[in-house]
């Protein structure tokens, strides 16, 4: 079981994030904040390491790769010597029609058991866009905060079978035969 400070830290970021895209708000048409990220190559790929935050302040590297999936920051990617490489591809942002289709599909949260509805949920890209992962529905799932954290630093898995559907492949120790596993709760 979770502890209770976790859980409100897990529902301070949820509000955090439904307050930040809300179409609502002045200035932003439910977009959310363009920040840029300088982090090295190797530490973008690896996940290991320190990235800078608009020259502010730093992050780890995971962090980083974790807030790349859903939110509007332009990674700044440097070479060995300090040159920048890349300023990264805006594309990977899902655009409001992918939106719309993966709310429609996944009727929320994917992973199995989790009753979170779209809104409380970012898009995260199967193959990560830092390893060549396109931004189309083939490779995208709707995961609330807490489940996307898990796929990003635990052992789950998760892949697109072959009907288009997102499937979760869980930790050896949790099924030794890794069956994969499907979230039926937003589908009748």
């Amino acid at each position: 079981l979770r502890m209770k400070c976790e859980r409100m830290g897990d529902a301070w970021a949820e509000l955090l994030d439904l307050a930040i895209a809300c179409p609502d708000q002045p200035g932003t048409s439910g977009y959310r904040t363009l920040v840029h990220v300088t982090i090295g190559l190797e530490e973008l790929k690896s996940g290991l390491g320190t990235a800078c935050l608009d020259f502010v302040g730093t992050m780890t590297a995971r962090e980083a790769r974790l807030a790349a999936c859903d939110c509007l920051m332009l990674p700044v990617v440097m070479g060995a010597a300090g040159e920048p490489l890349d300023m990264g591809r805006l594309r990977r942002f899902v655009t409001p029609g992918q939106r719309r289709a993966l709310n429609i599909r996944d009727g929320g949260c994917a992973f199995p058991g989790c009753h979170r509805k779209p809104k409380n949920c970012h898009a995260h890209h199967i193959e990560h866009w830092a390893d060549g992962g396109p931004t189309d529905l083939r490779n995208l799932v709707l995961l609330c905060g807490f489940h996307h954290r898990l796929i990003h630093h635990g052992d789950w898995a998760v892949h697109m079978a072959t009907d288009g559907l997102p499937e979760f492949i869980p930790p050896q120790y949790r099924d030794p035969l890794r069956q994969p596993r499907r979230n039926t709760l937003h589908h009748v």
